[in-house]
């Protein structure tokens, strides 16, 4: 598995130069044609390279927070045995001055390296540096849900048996209705704290559109130093994902979407993960008290809580074969 913190971290010994356009930098393992290294004031940089340099070469220069993009720009290489190489590179570089963002960007970056591959188009490397320009972005944004919350989706990503299928279906828009949904199946996420399973709901999550089947995942989410924290999930997903990496774009970018400025805590804060596996259990919507979805004339907006604590639950086993979304929660 490609890691460009170590990589990084390996490169102590790297002379850089004052020169913007010059870079002291190694070719990147397995993907020789591109390389990590340090710009003139020791911060990571990836350099691209790309096959089709010649179309769609004039693209404008990013410049974020945290990250600039500079696309095909004529650099001078320093290689580790001293000499130099030319060449024509996408230059993205981390600017800002946190370590654990520097982190997350390298955890990113590998991410896309491994995605593109080492002989990838104009158009590919296009694609996939948007990606990560919406992330940074998104981590300058105020926050959407919490912590918790996201940590409660996360977690049931991590326990499937198909996290793919999972993230596939995963919300692009953190408000919408229902965190998972695939064809007629929809999985709304609801985590709790104590020993009452209380959750909040608003009246469409509870009756769903007709023909649709909806199911409510509960789990405890209670904090604990010696717990886990959304990037500990993310890095199990990853281990999950195996060779497949392009869904962990996606569960990036959810993180940042839905954290936003708060990204931080997305280290900072942990919970309780045997608590959580214990807990976790799946309800028909069908099946939770609700308010009568009879509005008078006039009402909209309804939002409640319920209590779960007695109602029925449902073995997902019991479902079809061809209830993807659901058949994919399993284990």
């Amino acid at each position: 598995m490609l890691n460009l913190i170590e990589l990084f971290q390996s490169f102590d010994s790297i002379t850089t130069t004052g020169d913007e356009n010059r870079f002291a930098a190694f070719p990147i393992p397995c993907y020789e044609p591109h390389r990590l290294g340090k710009d003139a004031q020791g911060k990571p940089l990836l350099l691209i390279s790309v096959l089709n340099v010649g179309s769609q070469s004039h693209r404008t220069p990013v410049v974020l927070e945290n990250l600039t993009v500079q696309y095909n720009l004529n650099c001078r290489v320093s290689r580790p045995d001293g000499t130099f190489e030319e060449g024509v590179f996408t230059v993205v570089r981390y600017t800002g001055k946190n370590v654990i963002l520097q982190d997350y960007f390298l955890k990113v970056m590998s991410t896309i390296i491994i995605s593109i591959g080492d002989r990838p188009t104009q158009s590919d490397v296009a694609h996939a540096i948007n990606q990560l320009i919406e992330l940074f972005r998104a981590m300058a944004e105020a926050p959407r849900k919490s912590v918790q919350g996201l940590w409660a989706e996360l977690f049931l990503i991590s326990q499937t048996g198909q996290p793919t299928t999972l993230i596939e279906a995963w919300h692009t828009v953190v408000e919408d209705r229902y965190d998972f949904a695939m064809d007629d199946q929809r999985i709304e996420v609801k985590s709790f704290s104590g020993n009452v399973r209380l959750h909040h709901f608003s009246l469409e999550q509870l009756h769903p559109p007709e023909g649709v089947k909806a199911l409510v995942a509960s789990v405890s989410v209670e904090s604990s130093q010696a717990g886990i924290s959304i990037v500990d999930l993310r890095e199990r997903i990853q281990i999950r994902l195996g060779s497949n990496l392009n869904p962990l774009l996606h569960v990036d970018k959810i993180i940042a979407l839905t954290l936003g400025d708060a990204w931080q805590q997305a280290s900072d804060v942990r919970f309780d993960e045997r608590l959580a596996e214990e807990s976790l259990v799946f309800y028909e919507t069908s099946g939770i008290p609700s308010v009568n979805p009879n509005l008078p004339s006039g009402v909209s907006g309804v939002h409640f809580r319920s209590d779960l604590t007695e109602c029925p639950t449902t073995e997902i086993s019991n479902y079809p074969e061809d209830h993807r979304l659901f058949k994919a929660v399993l284990r």
